[in-house]
This record gives C-alpha cells, structure tokens and sequence, in this order.
C-alpha cells in the first residue's frame, strides 16, 4: 500500500489486498488497448483500494444553487463552464503538481497550431486524486465574472464541465473542499433573444425592428431581488409561456433596483411567443388610433411597455380621458384581448397607488411585484458572490445598480 498519513481500516469495502490482486500488467495493458483514462483504475493501482467518488457536473446548474442540481427549487438551468487553466494553476500553486506527472488526452488542432486537453488525470497524494474531465475550446464570447484571463487571445479559454474528485471516507472534507475552490473559476457562454421594437414614422405608421438582448448574468434570483423573489418569477413565469392567455403585469419600484435588468433575464426564458417592445420615446404614441390595428398583427405575443407611467395613472385624475387605458383594458381582458390573447408587462416608477383602480382588477392583474433596495445582509451576499471587496463595510441597504457601480470600480 502506498506509505501515507492516511490509515485505510481493514473493514473498508473498497480495499484491495494484493495477496489476491493479480496480473497487474495486464490490468494495465487493458487500460492501453481501450485507449481512454480510468481514474478509477489508477487510484485503485496506486492506492491498492477503490475509492470513493465526488462530483460536480458544472454544465449546467438549476436557477436557485450554483452546483448542485438534486436539490433545487426550479427547473430552469443556466449553462457554465469552467476554466482548465486556472484551475490547473491552482492545482500547481496549493498541491506543488507537476503536470509531468499526470496523465492526459489532448487535442490538437493543427490549422491553428494549438492543443487542449480534454481530460486529465492529476494525482494529489495522500489519497485524493482529481479528473477534469469534457474539455473544449470556447473562440465565442463568454461571460466573465471574475475577469479570468484568456488562455490565447481575448476571446479563447480552454474549458472543461466536469470535475471528479477520488478520495476514500478519511478525506471526504478533504476532497469537498478543494472542489468547493476548483468550481469558483466560472465562466458563462453568453445567450440572446430576439425582442421586436416598435418604431414609428408619421407616414407610414407603425412597425417593428428587430433587435438581440443578451441574457444577463443572473445566477441566483434571491440574490439579486431578495428571498422571496424566486416565487414571484416563476408565478409569472408560468403565466407568461400559457398558450391563448391575457393579463396585465406591473413591475414597479424606485430607479436603480433592477426591473429592466430583471426583464432582460425574463424573456430570455420565452421561448414560444413572439415579444414586442415599446420603447420609452414610444409609450404616449399607444394612443394612436393606427396602434391597436398594428398589434393585431402579433396575437398571442408578450407586449412589453418601459417606463409606462403616462399610460396607467388613474384616468379620473387626469384633465383628458387617457386613451391608452382603454387600449390597454381592451388587450387584458376586453373583447380584443379574448381575440389576440396578448399578455402585457408595464415597468413604472411612481407608487402603485396611482394606478387606474381597472387595470388593478382581479383576473385582469397577472402579477404586480415591488422592486426595492436589498437589506444589508442581501446586499453583502450578492456582493460577496460579485467579488466585490469590502463586503463588511456595508451597514445599509443598496439598489442593484449601487452594487454592480461597485463591481465595476473594482476591476
């Protein structure tokens, strides 16, 4: 057995007694002749004992944990990578690894004269070894959070989506830690949706334009809009992907506190409607006669309305009869919504309070969420999660953009 500190107790079912283990070469000519890495194989070879196995599938992670998906609260999953060569130079500095000791299968482009491994098997002694393992190169742009530095160029990391960990019981702390730091050098192959943007000429009315919103980087709901948040998005959510349904929702709250970065993360999960936007400089133009015939060209779509004050506020406190109201009680729940089956979303300001009483009616509202600032402890953790330095200097709460203005300051 390999001389440790680690004692391996008589009773372990993985050991392996070399009295009755036999023809070792051949164990490793097999290894030869299917030409892929076994870990296994090599930790039991070294160590004499079958070890026990630690895991983190980093391809892809559900919507409310950064890892692990058995226990998480949603369906909805965020894709990521890793970088191989960080953690490999983590490897290097903390276990004093030298890569001529590992083994390896790499690829090797030849046009570009580069190569990559796409799997690698590091031993770290003391019974722990690691298997990074689904290596790829990523030439497209990626999100970067920790601003990691390409491993070519700058645009191309070597990546991998799985590490292993091989350990036996004494050093299962041993082996969930070290993953706990291998799986921080994250990166996020960045993904688009397409949005239609209403325009509007005076000659010839109105249309649309196409344009792609990048899907921000918002690993954890909570984080980002508080505990409760997670609940919000997937009520609305879940209305939003029904097929021939109506509604109104209002997403409202003080500038600086997420909605338009939150709506951005929202139609990315569309996949089955068609999405029109209207632009802040359009909003007053919904009352238009010409408007309503030309969204009768997108039923069953997601109408989305920025900065929608002028539109919604309580027509009995203004002089003239707004005009948009009607349209927009018309399109959730009147007689032309049960035609076009349109869901509209208002992002706005001012106090809900405000708010024609009609718009606010039961069976017309979808959802109505007010966007505040973080609490102090929330703000530390979305902070702390961002890299931010400083996170105990925070004794207040901050708004999103408070937070990310951070962030940016800091690179």
């Amino acid at each position: 057995m390999a001389s440790s500190s680690i004692k391996i107790t008589p009773n372990y079912q993985g050991l392996v007694d070399r009295k009755t283990t036999t023809n070792y070469e051949k164990i490793l000519m097999d290894m030869a002749a299917l030409g892929n890495l076994h870990p296994v194989r090599f930790f039991s070879i070294k160590y004499q004992v079958l070890p026990c196995v630690m895991t983190a599938n980093i391809c892809a992670y559900r919507q409310s944990n950064n890892i692990t998906p058995a226990i998480a609260h949603t369906t909805r999953q965020v894709f990521l990578i890793e970088n191989l060569f960080n953690i490999i130079q983590y490897l290097i500095d903390q276990y004093k690894v030298n890569l001529n000791d590992a083994i390896s299968n790499t690829y090797y482009i030849h046009e570009k004269k580069i190569s990559y491994y796409t799997d690698i098997y590091i031993d770290l002694g003391d019974f722990v070894s690691v298997y990074l393992s689904g290596g790829q190169i990523y030439e497209s742009e990626l999100d970067n959070p920790l601003d990691l530095k390409p491993d070519l160029d700058e645009k191309v990391f070597f990546c991998i989506n799985t590490i292993t960990v091989y350990h036996v019981p004494q050093t299962t702390e041993q082996a969930q830690a070290m993953l706990d730091q291998l799986c921080r050098f994250k990166l996020f192959p960045i993904t688009e949706t397409s949005l239609q943007m209403v325009c509007y000429n005076p000659q010839s009315g109105f249309y649309t334009s196409s344009i792609l919103i990048k899907r921000p980087l918002i690993k954890d709901l909570r984080l980002n809009y508080g505990d409760g948040f997670l609940e919000v998005h997937e009520k609305l959510l879940k209305r939003l992907c029904e097929a021939d349904s109506t509604g109104i929702t209002f997403l409202h709250g003080p500038p600086g506190t997420g909605k338009t970065y939150y709506i951005r993360y929202l139609i990315n999960e569309i996949k089955e409607k068609s999405l029109i936007y209207v632009p802040p400089d359009l909003v007053t133009e919904m009352t238009k006669p010409g408007f309503l015939p030309f969204l009768m060209q997108y039923p069953n779509s997601i109408l989305i309305i920025e900065d929608a004050e002028n539109i919604i506020l309580d027509r009995k406190d203004s002089i003239n009869p707004n005009q948009a109201v009607s349209n927009l009680l018309n399109l959730s729940d009147g007689l032309l919504g049960d035609a076009m089956h349109q869901q509209i979303i208002t992002t706005f300001n001012c106090e809900i309070k405000g708010i024609d009483p009609a718009l606010l009616r039961e069976g017309r509202l979808l959802v109505e969420h007010k966007f505040d600032k973080l609490s102090t402890e929330n703000a530390r953790r979305l902070s702390t999660e961002l890299g931010i330095d400083g996170v105990d200097q925070i004794q207040s709460s901050m708004s999103l953009s408070e937070i990310y203005a951070k962030k940016t300051s800091s690179i």
